[in-house]
This record gives structure tokens, C-alpha cells and sequence, in this order.
């Protein structure tokens, strides 16, 4: 009995982290996203990702699930993400080419911010505080 409370114990930690992203991105598309960035006054982060796409799991194993990173991101934008392969269309429209690729978007949808690539929690907070001032 404590070998299975030990085994489920490591499990738990674990699949922690990828469970934690969950808190920083919304459940719903992008009209979603833009309409509450409209009703909160700040920008939307679309991370474009894909299933096959290991840096995007990374992204969600480690610099999604940083306390700093949810806490800056929640402040600034509302996060979603968006699978290439499922939104083709969306991919088209603003041009994706490698994933991952995070963008920070008005909330009309218009372009502010892109970087290309994996970064860990303190990359990723250094391209943040570039975020309107390109």
C-alpha cells in the first residue's frame, strides 16, 4: 500500500506542471480571447503550437507552469492557444512558419509582438518586457 502512495505521490508531481498551464491560458478561440483583451484593456498572447511539436511541450512543462510567468502574462494579456493543425486558417492568416511561435496580438487582432522558439521562464519574461516597445 505505500509503494502505490508513493508511485501516485511521483505521478502527481510529475504531471504537475503541464496541469499548472492550464491556469494561464483560456479555454475558448480567439473572438473570445480578443473580446475579453477588449474588456480588460490588454493584449491577447496566442501561443501557436502543435501536438507533434516538442519545444511547445517544453513550453508547457516548464515556462507555463512559472508562477512569474502566469502572474506577468495574467497581468498583461489573456492567453490562448491555438494548434496550427486544427486552425489552418489561423496559421495562414498570420503567417506561422516554425513553432512555437508566441504572438501578442491588440484586441482587434492586430500584430504588436513575435518571437520564434522555446524559452525558459526568464527568456520568455525578458521577450515580455519587450512587448510594445518594438
Amino acid at each position: 500500500m505505500k509503494k502505490l502512495a508513493i508511485i501516485l505521490s511521483l505521478a502527481g508531481i510529475l504531471t504537475a506542471p503541464a496541469g499548472l498551464a492550464g491556469k494561464l491560458f483560456i479555454d475558448g478561440d480567439l473572438a473570445e480571447a480578443k473580446q475579453l483583451a477588449k474588456e480588460s484593456g490588454k493584449l491577447v498572447m496566442v501561443d501557436f503550437k502543435a501536438e507533434w511539436c516538442g519545444p511547445c511541450k517544453m513550453l508547457d512543462r516548464t515556462t507555463w507552469s512559472d508562477g512569474n510567468v502566469i502572474e506577468s502574462v495574467k497581468e498583461k494579456a489573456v492567453a490562448i492557444k491555438i494548434d496550427v493543425d486544427e486552425n489552418g486558417d489561423l496559421a495562414s492568416k498570420y503567417r506561422i512558419r516554425s513553432l512555437p511561435t508566441i504572438m501578442f496580438l491588440d484586441e482587434e487582432g492586430k500584430e504588436i509582438h513575435r518571437f520564434i522558439g522555446y524559452r525558459d521562464a526568464s527568456g520568455f519574461l525578458k521577450e515580455l518586457g519587450r512587448v510594445g516597445k518594438s
